[in-house]
């Protein structure tokens, strides 16, 4: 029984050192690797996803240098010279003041001849966009693949990326990272306004639709455009944004779209403002600037809002009608107990073309202000003269009495239409005489 356990064991131990060597030379990802099965790269190129910018440094012995707020293109390549056999996925990029975004999800899968060998290649584009300047690193990438091996197993694991450096600054003197502006190598703007009614009026609203498209740029970087423009005329109400970010056959389209409404509060005429905002253009390496015209407006006022508006102006005209009125009632009950003033009954008769009368007032006048019964001997002066003439021979005309009346109250003794009695009369007459 021992004779047979014994001879049996070299099998045993066979069989135990054929599944550790089988297991020591498994195929893994990274033996494929070193085995160039597959392989690994990532660069980065400019806006226009053209050029290896990290070969094009490692030659000029320099950093690839970038713009503030330029699109930076990380490309990540796996390739094989079999092929793949499963899904592939890229751990998401994290730098510090860089906002990255895979906006395709799906890589570009192409073949090419290498070698003599046909090799399979997958493709991924990855967008960054500095907020900063500075200096900047990214890290390595995992990257987990699957692929077919030679042995005709599948063999999945990952791989990791080569860290790539560049340099970050400002494009313009002109421009500062405190200030909104972004970077593109095409920006359309359109402006669209919407009228409740095309009679405006208190209480009805406009709205304004600006739509801003950007190549090469991201919807987050582009500037909020139409702020809070409230005024006593109407009140903004803005509406949610909507943002988009699009790839179309490797162009990268970004859109801001905004939108406020504006409800009238207050009729007249009104402007709703004009907005402007600058951009770099990668392209041309210029700083443009963009206009949003404003637009005039005209509100007709509802009753209530006529009120609302002119508040205070109607409280002042209601408190001098009242002022009037009164005064106008207790000078009414005032003169209904007293002697109606001459000037008055001067007035009165002039208007209704009582001529007659009016010219007896115009003595009676004359004698209580200057002692004179003649017109004509009261004053020498040629206006005097003239105008007194006028009256004497008939002239009926408003102008002529009421410029006669304001003659007689400008001689000296006239007070108000009253004549002030002459203080000792006697002792007058008696220092003339001696």
């Amino acid at each position: 029984m021992r004779t047979g356990l014994t001879s049996s064991l070299p099998v045993w131990l066979a069989v135990v050192i054929s599944l550790m060597s089988f297991q020591s030379y498994a195929v893994t990802i990274d033996r494929l690797e070193k085995s160039n099965d597959v392989e690994i790269k990532a660069w980065l190129s400019d806006g226009n996803g053209q050029g290896d910018i990290r070969k094009e440094s490692e030659q000029s012995k320099t950093l690839p240098s970038f713009s503030v707020n330029e699109q930076i293109i990380l490309n990540v390549e796996v390739a094989t010279p079999r092929w793949f056999t499963g899904g592939t996925r890229i751990e998401s990029v994290e730098i510090p003041n860089v906002l990255a975004k895979q906006r395709n999800q799906l890589a570009t899968n192409y073949t090419e001849r290498q070698g003599g060998q046909t090799w399979s290649r997958q493709r991924w584009e990855i967008t960054l966009y500095p907020v900063k300047s500075g200096a900047y690193k990214v890290p390595p990438l995992a990257v987990n693949v699957q692929v077919s091996a030679p042995d005709g197993s599948n063999v999945a694991g990952t791989l990791y990326t080569q860290p790539l450096t560049f340099d970050v600054s400002l494009p313009s003197g002109l421009l500062s990272e405190d200030t909104p502006w972004f970077t593109a190598t095409s920006v359309d703007v359109k402006q669209e306004w919407v009228q409740s009614s095309e009679d405006l009026k208190v209480g009805d609203a406009i709205t304004r639709k600006v739509t801003v498209n950007a190549q090469d740029s991201l919807s987050v970087l582009l500037p909020n455009l139409l702020k809070s423009d409230s005024s006593p005329y109407f009140q903004a109400y803005p509406q949610p944004h909507r943002l988009d970010d699009t790839q179309t056959r490797g162009d990268y389209q970004s859109s801001r779209v905004e939108e406020t409404v504006y409800v009238i509060q207050q009729g007249g005429d009104f402007k709703l403002p004009e907005h402007q905002f600058q951009w770099w253009n990668a392209k041309t390496n210029k700083l443009e600037t963009v206009t949003l015209a404003g637009k005039q407006f005209h509100a007709r006022h509802t009753p209530a809002s006529f009120v609302k508006a002119n508040a205070r102006s109607l409280v002042n005209v209601f408190v001098f009608v009242v002022i009037v009125l009164v005064a106008f009632l207790a000078g009414r009950r005032y003169y209904q107990r007293h002697p109606t003033p001459p000037w008055l009954l001067f007035g009165l008769e002039v208007r209704k073309g009582e001529w007659s009368k009016a010219r007896a007032q115009l003595y009676q006048y004359l004698r209580v202000s200057t002692d004179h019964l003649e017109m004509g001997k009261a004053d020498s002066d040629k206006a005097w003269l003239k105008t007194s003439l006028q009256v004497q021979t008939g002239a009926e005309k408003a102008y002529v009495f009421h410029k006669m009346w304001k003659m007689i109250s400008g001689k000296k003794g006239a007070r108000n239409g009253l004549r002030l009695p002459k203080a000792l009369p006697k002792l007058e007459k008696g220092h003339k005489e001696g």
